[in-house]
């Protein structure tokens, strides 16, 4: 009798009837799915957040590079060719005086201020050009240009000119005329071309390439950075002017600096997106070796 009752008790033990299961499922369901949006959400904002700093380091790693040679190059005729996506350059890697002139043939001595040895002795030579102390202006010289070391440096000190400690000397050929005085300024220079193209570290973007022209015609180009999107480009800062164009002077001697549009891109697209991150990058850079 006393089992019976016992298992009666425990038939009205109160319980989750189907109705109350179905429910609790629902909303079981409907807390999961949330949960889910919300971690998919997280995700995709973590990998748009990554891909967007990825374009920006693209847009920021050449830029010393690039602003270490552009704000070095003579303002009169340092630019050789511009356009929207190339400039070639003739960018000075060392300056010095003129000491004299001697020899048989004739050959101009020239110290030089001290110079990262690194830069100095990298190849590239491709002239030099010496300062007119009447006009201000430099005079290049490209053509069978030669610039060889020069270890005594008696044609220095005997015309009353220090050479400094670590700063070479060279032998200039052809040699400087008779309007390069006694400690006339002359810097030895490189051309180089800065292009947006075709990169080749990550196929069907552009990269922006740093090209050395030997004076053999024969180029080394580096691959600085890619990818970049398409509007990356260069502006154009002339005499005058406040506000870049985005063509460049016919007359290339009246350049005072350039705009670069660094606008860079991520590798791939982020996750959720029909495109790859992009972030817009512009600085400006004006040459100092200048008169005007």
């Amino acid at each position: 009798m006393k089992t019976s009752v016992q298992k009666y008790r425990n038939m009205l033990r109160p319980g989750y009837s189907l109705p109350e299961l179905l429910v609790g499922l629902v909303l079981l369901g409907i807390v999961a799915a949330l949960f889910t949006r919300l971690i998919v959400s997280q995700a995709r904002f973590f990998d748009l957040q990554s891909q967007s700093n990825a374009a920006r380091n693209v847009s920021r790693g050449p830029i010393n590079r690039v602003v270490s040679d552009l704000r070095m190059v003579e303002a009169e005729g340092g630019v050789i060719s511009a356009g929207v996506s190339q400039v070639t350059i003739r960018v000075p890697y060392a300056i010095g005086v003129v000491c004299s002139t001697q020899g048989n043939p004739p050959a101009t001595e020239v110290t030089l201020l001290p110079v990262d040895s690194v830069m100095y002795n990298a190849p590239g030579f491709y002239g030099y050009a010496w300062r007119d102390n009447a006009s201000g202006h430099y005079t290049y010289v490209e053509s069978g240009a030669a610039a060889g070391p020069k270890q005594v440096s008696g044609a220095c000190t005997s015309n009353g000119i220090t050479n400094l400690t670590n700063g070479p000397r060279v032998s200039l050929t052809p040699a400087l005329p008779a309007a390069a005085t006694l400690g006339t300024p002359v810097m030895l220079f490189r051309r180089v071309q800065y292009e947006f193209k075709a990169s080749a570290l990550v196929p069907g973007t552009v990269g922006l390439f740093r090209t050395v022209i030997l004076q053999n015609g024969t180029t080394r180009s580096e691959e600085l950075a890619a990818p970049f999107a398409a509007t990356a480009s260069f502006g154009f800062y002339t005499v005058g002017s406040q506000t870049p164009s985005t063509t460049a002077p016919a007359d290339l001697s009246t350049l005072r600096g350039f705009e670069l549009h660094l606008d860079g891109m991520s590798e791939r697209t982020p996750s959720g997106k029909s495109a790859a991150a992009t972030t817009p990058f512009t600085t400006a850079v004006f040459f100092k070796n200048r008169v005007t």
